[in-house]
């Protein structure tokens, strides 16, 4: 009988840094609940604004990806500057 031993090399600082974001966020949503009541609705986004703001926020996920995986941030930049595109007047 033989025994095999695998090894992986894992990138704990970038599961690391995930799972921070992940806990944070719950953290701050759980805070949140009680001042939800007090919070007034928001105003409604054109679509184009609201195209940008989703533009942004995968360019911020593209930037976290900058040293990982370039290939991969270059796409998202790619998607998002075409995302920002298709809802411009």
């Amino acid at each position: 009988m033989n025994t095999v031993t695998l090894h992986a090399h894992v990138q704990r600082t970038r599961f690391a840094q995930h799972a921070l974001s992940a806990v944070t966020g719950f953290a701050q949503s759980l805070f949140s609940l009680p001042l939800r009541s007090t919070v007034p609705a928001r105003v409604a986004l054109t679509p184009a604004e609201s195209a940008s703001l989703e533009a942004q926020k995968v360019r911020n996920l593209a930037q976290s990806y900058s040293k990982t995986d370039p290939g991969f941030a270059a796409d998202l930049y790619a998607a998002a500057a075409r995302h920002e595109g298709l809802h411009d007047d």
